[in-house]
């Protein structure tokens, strides 16, 4: 029974040890076949890349050549809107476009009424070196009785004149008002009979700029002052 028994061990070791090899086996081979599958799918996606290349060559090449297409209409407009910018800043950088009024005032004259007369006439030259106009809307004087009206002088086709008062008028930018008898001037009723040398004060009253203090002299209507 000794020998039996030894026999029965021999054999169970033998299967043991064919049971270990047949699963090493079975394990090897299975980490050779999945070394295999990764070692495919690294190739798949190695070509992917390498396939995807030329596809994204062609996709770029087509896109610069759609951009290269679009630039000439883009840049018309683009152009057009530099030049005159340009025209602008250069318009700017003078000194001019946008700056505001600049008002400066001559001083004037008034004419020393005629005969019995009291109403009178003032005349100025004011001048605007700004880039925007404004507007000469009235005046004031110390010296008038009542309001100093704003008025035009028109002559009829008859030759006769007469006058207009008027709300306000212009001082373009860059130019001048020039007052005068046959145009706009400034009409007051003195409070005092004036005389030739006399100074007459004046506040000159504009739409945008400040109110501008000036003085007028009393002159005969034939002065060429």
């Amino acid at each position: 029974m000794t020998e039996t028994a030894n026999t029965a061990n021999t054999a169970n070791e033998a299967t043991v040890t064919a049971n270990e090899t047949a699963n090493e086996t079975a394990n090897e081979t299975a980490n050779e076949t999945v070394k295999a599958r990764r070692t495919e799918k690294a190739v798949q996606a190695e070509n992917a890349v390498q396939a995807e290349g030329p596809v994204r060559e062609a996709k770029t090449g087509k896109r610069n050549r759609r951009l290269a297409d679009a630039l000439p209409v883009v840049l018309a407009p683009l152009a057009a809107c530099a030049v005159a910018l340009g025209g602008l800043t250069t318009w700017v950088g003078t000194g001019h476009a946008g700056t505001p009024a600049r008002i400066d005032v001559v001083p004037g004259r008034v004419y020393l009424p005629y005969g019995d007369g009291r109403e009178t006439a003032a005349f100025f030259d004011i001048a605007n070196s700004g880039g925007s106009g404004d507007r000469l809307t009235g005046a004031t004087s110390p010296s008038a009785l009542g309001a100093v009206t704003l008025t035009r002088h028109r002559v009829t086709g008859a030759g006769g004149a007469y006058r207009d008062e008027v709300a306000s008028t212009a001082v373009p930018a860059g130019g001048e008002l020039s007052m005068s008898p046959h145009g706009v001037s400034l009409t007051l009723l003195p409070k005092e009979r004036l005389r030739p040398g006399d100074i007459v004060p004046f506040t000159l009253r504009f739409e945008h700029g400040g109110p501008i203090r000036t003085v007028a002299v009393v002159v005969r209507p034939t002065s060429s002052f």
